[in-house]
This record gives C-alpha cells, sequence and structure tokens, in this order.
C-alpha cells in the first residue's frame, strides 16, 4: 500500500511532517493522526491487550487508535489532528515497535489467559504469589508507561448550560427537531460531538442541514451521561483544556443517529476493516481513502454507500450483502474478504448492521447515583434513524476460525461460547468473567455482539437478554474536568 494510492485528488497540498516510532511521514493539513498514518501504509496502530493481534482504524474499536503522542499515553489518534513534529508511538509493545517480544504473547494457550487481567481466576488475590503474577500480566499486557513528564494540571471549570430543550446530534434529523423548537418560542441547545452540523449526512451526498439562528449550537462535546431522570446530562469536550458541561433542560431531543457494529465473523478486527460512517468522513474530509481495493457489505444500503466512495475517488472493487460474508482473510490485515469465492482487498467496509446506542436512555431512568434500573420513565424521546429498531447481528457458525468479540480486552468468542457450554448465560456473569465491554470503548460495540452470540449459541430469544450493566461515563473525561464540576452540580442526597 502506498501513499499516491489512498490519497484521493481533492487532498490538500499543504504537507506537514510527523513521526511514527521514531520514523519522519508526510501529513496532510486537516487529517486526522490516524488517517496520516492509513496514507503513508501504516494500517496497525496497536495490539490487544493478552495476545497481541493488530488493532488498527475502524471506527468502531477505541482500542486500535490508542498510542502515544508527545510522550502522553493513551491518546486517541482518530480525535487528533496532524501537526508539524508530532511524535506518535506504538505504546503496547516491548522493548519497541520494531522488535516486539511481547507479541510472543499470541504462543500461551488461550485457557491460560481467559477472564481479563484484572481477575484472578488462576491466582487468588491474597495468595503470596499475586503480586507477581500480576507484574506478569501487566507486562504482557503492554500496558502503556505512565507520561515521561509530570506538570501541575490545571483545573478547567466546568460550566451550567440551561433550556427549555436540549437536542443532542446534529444531523438533519437533530436540526429539524431543534429549529421546530425554536420557532413554537422555546429556548434550545443543539450540541454534538463534530465541530461542523451535518458531518455524515455530507459525507453521504446530502446537502448541509440548517439550524435556526434562535438555535445555541456546543460543538466538539460529547454527553455521555444522563441522570435524575434525564434532566440532568453531562458533556465531555474533546479538547481536555476545555471544562466539562452540565445540560439542565425541561425536554431531551436524542438525535444521535445509529451506528454500524461489526458482525460476529471471524477476522472483522484486522486492520483494514472500516465502519462506513468512518469511511465516509475520511475520504470526503481528509481524503484519504480506506484501502487501495475496497469491498463494501451493508444490509441493503452498501450500494448507494459504495456509490458514493466511487464518486469521492475510491476504488470500489465488490458490492455484497454483510449476510454473504464468511470470513475475513488475512494474518495482520486484510487480504481478501470471503464470500462463495474470496474476493481480494485491502479494505473491507461494512455499513451496518445498524445499531442505536441505547446507553443514555438506560442511563436516564437511574435512581440514585449508580443505581440503573429500568423502571422508570425517561424523560428522553428520539428523533430520526435513532428511533428505527436495530437490525440483525449476523453471527457465523463455529468454526476453528477465532472471532475477536472484545477487542480492548481480547475477549474471543471461543472464551465466551466456553462459558455457554457450562451453563454460564447470564449477560453479567460473563461480562465479569471475561471482562468483555470494560476497556476504553465502554462496550461499544462489544456488549451488542456478545448479546448477539450468547443468544445465537444458546437458543434464548434475543430480546429476552437485558444488556449489561452500563457504568457511566461512557467517554472520555478527565479527573480534571470532573473536578471542575464540583461547583456545577449539586450532588445526589
Amino acid at each position: 500500500m502506498s501513499e499516491v494510492n489512498l490519497r484521493l485528488r481533492h487532498a490538500s497540498s499543504e504537507c506537514v511532517e510527523f513521526f511514527w516510532n521514531g520514523r519522519s511521514l508526510q501529513g496532510r493539513k486537516g487529517e486526522s493522526l490516524a488517517a496520516a498514518l492509513l496514507a503513508n501504509g501504516v494500517q496497525t496502530l496497536a495490539w490487544t491487550r493478552k495476545s497481541h493481534r493488530p488493532l488498527g482504524y475502524s471506527g468502531s474499536y477505541v482500542a486500535g487508535v490508542l498510542a502515544r503522542v508527545d510522550g502522553v499515553p493513551n491518546v486517541r489518534l482518530d480525535l487528533l489532528a496532524v501537526t508539524a513534529g508530532v511524535q506518535v508511538e506504538m505504546q503496547n509493545c516491548w522493548p519497541g515497535p520494531a522488535f516486539d517480544v511481547l507479541r510472543l504473547s499470541r504462543l500461551i494457550p488461550d485457557r491460560w489467559l481467559q477472564g481479563g487481567f484484572e481477575h484472578t481466576n488462576l491466582v487468588p488475590s491474597g495468595s503470596p504469589l499475586f503480586q507477581r503474577w500480576e507484574a506478569l500480566l501487566a507486562f504482557l499486557a503492554g500496558v502503556a508507561k505512565p507520561a515521561e513528564r509530570t506538570a501541575e494540571v490545571a483545573v478547567p471549570q466546568g460550566q451550567y448550560v440551561s433550556s427549555d430543550v436540549l437536542v443532542i446530534g446534529g444531523g438533519p434529523a437533530g436540526c429539524a427537531a431543534a429549529n421546530e423548537a425554536a420557532r413554537a418560542g422555546r429556548s434550545v441547545v443543539l450540541v454534538t460531538r463534530g465541530h461542523q452540523l451535518g458531518r455524515y449526512a455530507q459525507s453521504a451526498g446530502q446537502p448541509k442541514p440548517q439550524l435556526d439562528e434562535r438555535v445555541q449550537q456546543v460543538t466538539g462535546v460529547e454527553v455521555f451521561g444522563a441522570y435524575r431522570e434525564g434532566q440532568l446530562l453531562l458533556g465531555a469536550p474533546h479538547d481536555p483544556a476545555q471544562g466539562a458541561l452540565a445540560f439542565d433542560a425541561d425536554d431531551v431531543v436524542l438525535a444521535t443517529g445509529r451506528r454500524a457494529c461489526p458482525p460476529v465473523i471471524p477476522n472483522m478486527w484486522l486492520p483494514g476493516v472500516m465502519d462506513a460512517r468512518t469511511a465516509l468522513i475520511m475520504a470526503h474530509e481528509q481524503a484519504v481513502a480506506p484501502g487501495a481495493r475496497v469491498v463494501v457489505v451493508g444490509n441493503g444500503d452498501q450500494t448507494a454507500h459504495a456509490n458514493r466512495l466511487r464518486e469521492l475517488g475510491v476504488n470500489v472493487v465488490a458490492v455484497k450483502a454483510i449476510s454473504e460474508l464468511r470470513r475475513v482473510l488475512g494474518r495482520n490485515a486484510v487480504s481478501a474478504a470471503l464470500f462463495e469465492q474470496p474476493v481480494a482487498c485491502d479494505a473491507l467496509v461494512h455499513a451496518g448492521p445498524w445499531l442505536v446506542d441505547a446507553s443514555l436512555t438506560f442511563q436516564s431512568r437511574a435512581e440514585g447515583l449508580l443505581q440503573l434500573r429500568e423502571q422508570r420513565q425517561s424523560r428522553l424521546r428520539t428523533v430520526g434513524s435513532a428511533a428505527e429498531p436495530d437490525q440483525p447481528l449476523p453471527v457465523a457458525a463455529r468454526t476453528r476460525y477465532k472471532a475477536l468479540l472484545c477487542p480492548c480486552f481480547d475477549v474471543s468468542c471461543h472464551e465466551v461460547e466456553a462459558l455457554i457450554e457450562q451453563g454460564i448465560t447470564d449477560l453479567e456473569v460473563i461480562k465479569r468473567l471475561t471482562s468483555c465491554g470494560m476497556g476504553p470503548c465502554q462496550g461499544q460495540p462489544c456488549w451488542d455482539l456478545l448479546r448477539a452470540l450468547v443468544s445465537a449459541r444458546s437458543g434464548i430469544p434475543l430480546h429476552t437478554l437485558p444488556r449489561p450493566t452500563l457504568r457511566p461515563p461512557r467517554r472520555a473525561l478527565s479527573v480534571a474536568q470532573a473536578a471542575g464540576l464540583a461547583d456545577v452540580v449539586e450532588p445526589l442526597q
């Protein structure tokens, strides 16, 4: 894969030098570090914790874009723009990326490392060997080293934002709901995690949604928690120097859309697999193709996504229904997609299955501090695609190939299937035994994959399997930002 193949015709000509593991690379103005690395042929950005399998820029798994930036660990490369001279390093390797001894952990039998590194399945916590065992597991996991430099951290003051209506999401549905409320004479605040309205819509070839000038717009903030029956919501700015926000509204409208969830198919974790939303935004805004030869799969809308990618200059070699996909071929990166016959490619873009993130509606029914119960009426309502039902998740038949379920904690389908064979089908119990969904992505999309797998293997109807308990916050919030909310949010009694 070369830079020429992945830079699209509308790419910026302004070059920026940056460094990946000490190697000088060229980025373009406006690109994220993740896109710039991909354009330079770097697909593997991280390794899984236990078996050190490769992870890349998928759009679904946060673990695949975490790296060390200018000495600071666990920085998301998909949210950080390229700047001149920035030093980016792979962090979960030892002694270094060129020669990574920790990759030998692939040879350790899975049964020896079941249960995640936070659990003491093999060595009881009260035993004399526990500390040594814990140190060994941390070493094998490639846990990131602390920051090389320490400095006094400033606490950004939190902000309190009150309105009649709070709209979360800046797409066409969110803008339409905000405009309707503003025309009715209500005070409206619209918050979106991006810095512009309708990113996905514009990337898909739709016009930019228009927002009434009476609507107060808050950009670059992701709402991560809903409390007090949905009347109080907290938001985390992507810029850690900015203070967190507390939103108070009489009515809350969720226009968060849906996300593409990878099916439970072997090798869907390989670098080169990317969801359609991420691929379209990267191609449209940053002029970087997901690959030199791209296969698009989906649940009915794959043709529209493929045609849009072609309009942007991406070389799409095949378009298939996701139900026809058997597995992804490749060892350290995508080499082909297997249907009835293999199709050679270096990238697989999946448009679906489309699922709704139910975390905010679930949290809004909470009683107390962390007692997340589902029996109370929420103040939240959903509009647009966020109100549509989830699409079914394909689950491959059991094979000798290992399908990854949770990349953050390196939980395979085989590990969960072994528990199901023992009669363990309670999702909360499985989560605690495997650590599935307890990593940086906070269960997105692992919990949905877990439900689909348990239902497929046990015969339990999917609708009877509740989602595991959600533990807010589900988005990155620094300790300094949380401290800044102390004088803004009154504690619950």
